[in-house]
């Protein structure tokens, strides 16, 4: 029986890395070699602190794996082949794992459902395609036109690629940060303005650019306490995304929120089509991802980048574990 490694969480805020025996393949499961797989700093620290309760410990974390097909299953002849390169989001584990609908950092997958990715697209962008889908879908919920003003409130992730995509639908963009670095990266990828509202008026920006302010406001930071603030910048009958993960209860304003008669739409996760069709964005340049990985780091590097995300370290945006030479 063939082995794999793992990125495993044994318990809150604890890493390691497991070796398993590979499960036998099923006739409509692929096995997958991983080569690279992205990080999300969102929805994998929650895991990882104890904070998301249909994940049971230990179990195995990540969403967006790049890999090259090692065997198809009898049922999956012609729709795939050995060599292919593809992306997965998530893999039957060995038994002793509780079930989960992530376990993509792994170093071997057997996998159902699969995309497979141009041999054109960097395969380390490919690595953080379903993040951009997230974005995607917030996108799609809301009805953006050419000149629209549009302010993305947090650049991780998530909110690099809803700026990428609200400019690509022909919006002006104003990024939000408290960051440098991640608010230079959007101004040189994402958006056509940044405010780090650490030390500038975001609302005096906003209404100096337009007097009744912003269009549409995408809300990514995952902070309760930003949806006053956002519907101050909307303009009236203006539209609120909330783009973030919430633990905390959102209270609010009845009153000045109506006034303003916002539209407020939530958006939460994506699938395989969204995450498809950013692929196919990466493939041409028109979402640029490479240039927003600050870490590529080996797999063994794992606990020491965790310790840094649950640190809040700012210098992470794109974090990508590279499993060449592993299993």
């Amino acid at each position: 029986m063939n082995k794999a490694t793992a990125i495993v969480f044994p318990a809150p805020d604890n890493v390691e890395l497991q070796t398993y025996d590979i499960p036998d393949p099923q006739p409509d499961e692929l096995l997958v070699r991983t080569e690279y797989s992205g990080v999300s700093q969102g929805t994998e620290i929650w895991a990882l602190s104890g904070q998301r309760p249909e994940l049971k410990f230990p179990t195995v974390p990540g969403y967006q794996s790049i890999g090259r097909v090692e065997s198809v299953g009898e049922k999956l002849a012609g729709k795939f082949k050995s060599g292919q390169r593809v992306f997965y989001c998530t893999s039957r584990l060995a038994p002793e794992f509780p079930e989960t609908w992530m376990g993509a950092h792994v170093s071997h997958a057997l996998v159902k459902d699969a995309l497979v990715v141009a041999e054109e697209t960097d395969p380390v962008a490919a690595s953080l395609s379903a993040l951009a889908a997230v974005s995607l879908r917030g996108i799609r919920m809301l009805d953006i036109h050419y000149g629209d003003l549009v302010v993305v409130t947090g650049q991780g992730l998530i909110g690099q690629g809803s700026a990428q995509l609200a400019k690509a639908a022909g919006a002006v963009v104003v990024a939000t940060d408290i960051h440098a670095p991640r608010l230079g990266l959007s101004r040189k990828f994402s958006a056509d303005v940044t405010v780090n509202v650490k030390e500038e008026d975001l609302g005096k920006i906003v209404r100096g650019l337009r007097e009744k302010g912003a269009d549409a406001v995408i809300e990514t930071t995952g902070r309760s306490d930003q949806f006053a603030p956002c519907i101050d910048l909307l303009r009236r009958e203006g539209q609120l995304l909330l783009q973030g993960w919430y633990p905390k209860p959102i209270a609010f304003d009845f009153h000045t929120t109506h006034l303003k008669k916002p539209t407020v739409a939530i958006t939460c996760g994506m699938d395989l089509a969204e995450t498809a069709l950013c692929l196919e964005l990466m493939r041409w340049r028109k979402l640029n991802f490479r240039e927003l990985v600050t870490d590529l780091a080996p797999v063994a590097s794992a606990p020491d980048i965790y310790r840094r995300m649950l640190a809040n370290d700012p210098d992470i945006l794109g974090a990508v574990f590279d499993w060449s030479g592993v299993g």
